[in-house]
């Protein structure tokens, strides 16, 4: 009889046990991810702090910048420091912001912080349905998710529209300022809605022939000291380094092609000069 009523203790208890024992670890793991995510913080604010004293001493301070920093996927902070440096840079000149290749919007959210109390537009284009189908200028440089051949990342990277909007909302960037173009380049380039000028863009199409196309239409409508950045300058695929360095080669004298520091990440800053 004691047996039994052991049994049916010990059965009853179990249970809870594990229960209480997962939430016990819940909870940790959750304080590990929020002393690593401000930790993440504090670092993005201290390397704002050196890049303001010694690389870009006219970078202004932006409040939330070193928490969006901190939650950028796939972009380096050394590489946001330069995106929020040069965006700064051309805030004065005519024109709205755009973005190509947006993901999660991580980053749109981080160049949107930047606009918030400015009277310019921003510009989201991204297919949505992830990576297009690569040319033959898009030899494979890096493997990034060990897929073996440039072929098959056609379709990765997909994200919802509903993240970006999530991200866009979690720092109060007003909506009606914020236009996001959904499909391939090749068809959205001939929206109607496009702006007629452009004084900074971030390009991160990843393959030859977006980036072609995106860095065509911004030709039009950059201003004189207009700045895009292209990412992925040298890294992924070859595509991006070719799609800049043509662009660039068939404009001699109208603009400066600036490759990242090799400290910073893989990109390039493109400015019009004339």
């Amino acid at each position: 009889m004691i047996a039994k009523l052991k049994t049916a203790v010990n059965a009853a208890i179990s249970p809870l046990g594990v229960e209480a024992n997962r939430r016990g670890m819940a909870a940790r793991l959750s304080d590990l991810l929020s002393q690593s995510r401000g930790k993440l913080v504090s670092a993005a604010g201290e390397l704002e702090g050196l890049a303001r004293s010694t690389v870009f001493p006219g970078l202004r301070e932006r409040e939330g910048r070193p928490e969006l920093m901190a939650q950028l996927i796939g972009t380096s902070l050394c590489e946001a420091l330069h995106i929020v440096s040069f965006l700064g840079g051309t805030l004065d000149l005519p024109g709205d912001i755009c973005e190509f290749g947006i993901a999660q919007g991580a980053t749109s959210a981080l160049i949107a912080n930047e606009i918030r109390d400015t009277d310019k537009k921003l510009w989201l284009f991204d297919s949505f349905e992830g990576l297009p189908r690569p040319t033959e200028k898009d030899r494979l440089i890096d493997d990034i998710f060990s897929l073996g051949s440039m072929e098959r990342y056609q379709g990765t990277m997909a994200c919802g529209q509903d993240q970006v909007v999530g991200r866009l909302n979690s720092i109060g960037f007003p909506l009606d300022r914020a236009n996001i173009v959904a499909g391939f380049i090749e068809k959205t380039v001939k929206y109607a809605g496009i702006p007629t000028s452009v004084c900074f863009a971030y390009v991160d199409f990843d393959f030859y022939e977006p980036i072609k196309i995106a860095l065509e239409l911004l030709h039009k409508r950059l201003p004189l000291g207009g700045v895009v950045i292209v990412d992925d300058y040298g890294f992924f695929s070859e595509g991006a380094q070719a799609a800049v360095d043509e662009f660039v080669e068939l404009r001699e004298g109208q603009y400066k092609k600036e490759p990242s520091p090799e400290w910073a990440g893989k990109f390039c800053v493109v400015t019009r000069i004339a």
